[in-house]
């Protein structure tokens, strides 16, 4: 179940029966699937085996013994009510509060109290815009190649608390932060951490701090102080690269084909909500959740 889903059989159990409860749902084609061809619990399974591992429409309908067409309209149709509950009825919602980060804070935070989140961007590949602007916008020089690009934020906790929807290759951190509005989720008192390439420090809402690790410029090497910072922040927001590296793992993430361009936001978005449904990042809060069950 980890390898074909990524989630656990009692989360799939729980996933089915929250689509169970959600009502009939609404197909992608003008056909419905029945429970004599697919069940829903099979159906589900089929979406998430796409979402993990990518694997072809043909393959997938010879696994299932169903049609190619059905495998469309069951991925689509799955794909959209997943979307539908877990980003839209639960993450999109709020950012957790700083008092609420402060019930599970880790030791690795001890320095940084009130931080409400760490923040970074991650990129994949896509294929190539025939709009020759759009191939412009979509080249990103630090990747060498077109891509897509997201803003993801990352709780003390490690769980994802904020995914932008995708952005061209070539727009900035500076860029993405300012147009997705995520700052405006902060109050006075809050602090976040992000890498050095977020120096958004005029963007911040009053009240609000941004913790960078020092720039290296016109000295040979940090102070003591200065390199002990560095430490602190980099143990600090490493949970955020390993939450984008879960992202990662869901392949049909490693290309954005122009088949999946329209629905790319959604497909990021989406699979940020199911790694959070994952076993937690940190150990820490993992033993913490095991002692409350």
């Amino acid at each position: 179940m980890l390898f074909y889903t990524s989630l656990t059989y009692d989360t799939f159990k729980i996933l089915h029966e929250t689509l169970e409860a959600s009502g009939p749902l609404n197909y992608y084609m003008i056909w419905n699937v029945t429970p004599s061809c697919l069940t829903l619990e099979n159906q589900l399974l089929l979406c998430l085996m796409k979402l993990r591992l990518n694997y072809p429409d043909l393959d997938l309908a010879d696994r299932f013994r169903v049609s190619r067409a059905t495998v469309s309209n069951v991925f689509y149709t799955l794909f959209h009510a997943l979307y539908e509950i877990l980003f839209e009825g639960v993450m999109n919602q709020s950012v957790p509060s700083q008092l609420k980060c402060k019930g599970c804070m880790p030791k690795c935070f001890d320095d940084f109290p009130s931080a409400r989140f760490s923040m970074d961007c991650t990129e994949t590949s896509q294929d190539i815009p025939t709009d020759l602007d759009k191939q412009c916008a979509s080249y990103s020089n630090y990747k060498s190649r077109h891509t897509v690009k997201a803003l993801t934020c990352v709780a003390p906790n490690g769980a994802i608390v904020y995914c932008s929807k995708l952005y061209p290759g070539s727009v900035s951190d500076r860029g993405i932060v300012e147009h997705s509005k995520v700052l405006s989720h902060l109050q006075p008192g809050d602090l976040v951490l992000a890498d050095k390439g977020f120096t958004i420090f005029d963007l911040m809402p009053p009240g609000v701090s941004l913790n960078i690790p020092p720039f290296l410029i016109g000295k040979a090497h940090f102070t003591a102080q200065e390199a002990k910072l560095c430490y602190k922040i980099a143990r600090s927001r490493i949970h955020v690269e390993r939450a984008n590296e879960r992202i990662k793992n869901y392949r049909i993430l490693h290309h954005i084909p122009a088949t999946y361009r329209p629905i790319s936001s959604k497909l990021f978005q989406l699979c940020c909500c199911l790694v959070n449904l994952q076993a937690p990042l940190l150990k820490e809060v993992a033993d913490k959740y095991e002692i409350l069950s």
